[in-house]
Parts: structure tokens; sequence; C-alpha cells
């Protein structure tokens, strides 16, 4: 049986065996996977061209949406490129959580050895022991000089790991930069909008073929 478009004359029989033909043409055509079709859907563009006239309204609009897949090159494009960067910086982002692991570690150490407050506390009693105990004096000072190396010590192990965690900071500021921004989630959406307009016209030839 040929088909017939709804509101117009029964096709002869064989214009209508070409009509589905056609339809089977760009139906196939179709199926190719979406990042090919927004590259080039130029040959459902020609079919349909072809037969436009032959085809009811609804049909119309979806091949025509169809046939201008490319579109949706530049978003498609641009969605693939951010999924592939994401999936590429799974090691990036396991660095850059083990340098800011190692980088909290070195500032719990700068912390303890930032508060002298323990050794200038001590370092008071034997200063007021030395008044107190001038007998003991010779064993009061080396105890002041220990602590007062200690506290040297101290400040210069400070500055160093403050250096340390500057620098570190700085490095794992320029890693975070690199990290695209945005979820999957988003592009996969812009992938679907223009994978449904190639779904909906696969559809609607399918409706109207078995008509």
């Amino acid at each position: 049986m040929g088909l017939i478009v709804p509101g117009a004359k029964a096709l002869p029989l064989q214009q209508s065996a070409n009509l589905s033909h056609q339809l089977r043409l760009i139906k196939d055509f179709l199926s190719a996977p979406i990042t090919a079709l927004v590259d080039d859907s130029s040959n459902t563009k020609n079919i349909f061209e072809q037969i436009e006239p032959q085809l009811p309204e609804p049909l119309q609009i979806k091949l025509w949406s169809a046939s201008n897949l490319p579109f949706f090159r530049i978003e498609v494009s641009k969605a693939q490129r951010r999924m592939e960067a994401r999936r590429s910086q799974a090691s990036l982002k396991a660095d850059i959580t083990q340098k800011c692991k190692a980088l909290n570690q070195k500032k719990a150490t700068l912390d303890i050895k930032a508060d002298v407050s323990a050794n200038m506390n001590r370092l008071d009693l034997l200063k007021k022991e030395l008044a107190e105990l001038e007998a003991k004096v010779r064993t009061t000072k080396e105890l002041i000089q220990a602590e007062e190396t200690s506290i040297a010590n101290s400040k210069q192990e400070t500055q160093e790991i403050a250096k340390q965690i500057q620098a570190e900071f700085a490095e794992i500021s320029t890693l975070s930069r690199q990290i695209v921004l945005g979820d999957d989630k988003d592009d996969k959406a812009i992938i679907a909008r223009a994978d449904a307009v190639r779904t909906e016209a696969i559809h609607a030839i399918e409706e109207f073929l078995n008509q």
C-alpha cells in the first residue's frame, strides 16, 4: 500500500514507493552517532529537500530540524571537550587532594612550632632562679642558653616551613586553575537536546511509514 499524505491526494504507487525508500534512507542516516550528525547532516538535508512537498507538515518540521543538526555542532563539541577534560583530570584532582593533605599537616606542624609560650615561661622562671640562687649561676646560665637556642631553632624552622607552605599553596592555586568548571550533567543535557531532535525525527518517520 502506498503512503497517503493527510489533506492531499493519494500519491501514485511508484512515487509512494520512492517516498518510502527516501524516508528509510533518512532514517538510516539519522541512526548514525549524534557526534557525526552535528558535524555533517547533508545527506539527510539533500533527501529532505527533495521530498519535503510530499510530506505532512508535522513530519516536515521534525525532518527540517534533523537535517539542520550542525546548528548544534559548536555546543556539542564544547560539551564533549569539557567532559573529556574532566575525565582526564582525575589524576590532577587526586594530586591536588594529596598536596592539600600534606599542606594541612605542615600547617599543623607550623602551629606547634610557632607556640613558644611554654619555652618563654620556663626562661622567665630560670631567670628568677638565677637571681635567687647565685650558687647555681653556672648551671642556670647553661639552661638559659639551651632554651634560647631551642627558641632560635624553632623560629628558624617556623620560617622554613612557612616558606614551604607558601610555595606549595602557590602550586596548588596554579593546579586548581586548570580544573574545568561545571558539571557533566549540564553538558550531557546539551547533547541530549541534540539527540532528542534526531530521535523525534526517527519516530516521526516510523509513524508516517506505519500509517
